[in-house]
């Protein structure tokens, strides 16, 4: 598989909900993703600008299909993952006068941490070089089978209260 990489080939995501638009490089520990504000999205405010929430939405689906890159790679099927907390993440105010020339964002994600099926990943959205947004999430991709069985089960609404591993 070669890069650059249509995100929607990686992540569960479709419609708005996409945020992202492709990969553009990856390594062991991280990447490169790219986003257009052009496009239609839920993410963005009435002047065309990412609103602030959506800044940790996309450093998630960014490591979510720079991670399903490389398991596609592999021939592991790309599991789903949630993201379970955020740390340190801040929205850097713009210089006064800031305009952009491009509607592009770039989101850099890297891996700080890992166990057991729990990442702490740092990363940055830029615009034409300028840090828009900088912080650290949490995110959590069940590797234990019975784990992801029993979150299956619930989002089906199945009951879980007799479920055995």
């Amino acid at each position: 598989m070669t890069l650059p990489m249509e995100a929607k080939t990686l992540l569960p995501h479709r419609g708005q909900m996409l945020l992202i638009d492709s990969v553009l490089s990856a390594d062991e520990d991280g990447g490169t993703v790219l986003t257009d504000l052009s496009t239609q999205s839920i993410g963005l405010g009435p002047d065309g600008n990412m609103l602030p929430p959506f800044y940790i939405e996309l450093v998630a689906q960014a490591y979510a299909a720079v991670c399903g890159y490389h398991l596609q790679n592999t021939g592991q099927p790309i599991p789903e993952g949630f993201l379970v907390g955020v740390q340190k993440f801040q929205i850097n105010p713009l210089p006064s006068g800031t305009e952009f020339d491009s509607t592009e964002l770039l989101i850099e994600v890297r891996t700080v941490g890992d166990f057991d099926g729990f990442a702490v990943v740092e990363g940055n959205v830029s615009r034409e070089d300028i840090i828009l947004a900088e912080g650290r999430i949490k995110l959590f991709v069940p590797q234990d089978e019975s784990m992801a069985e029993l979150i299956k089960q619930q989002k089906s609404g199945e009951n879980t209260a007799s479920w055995q591993p």
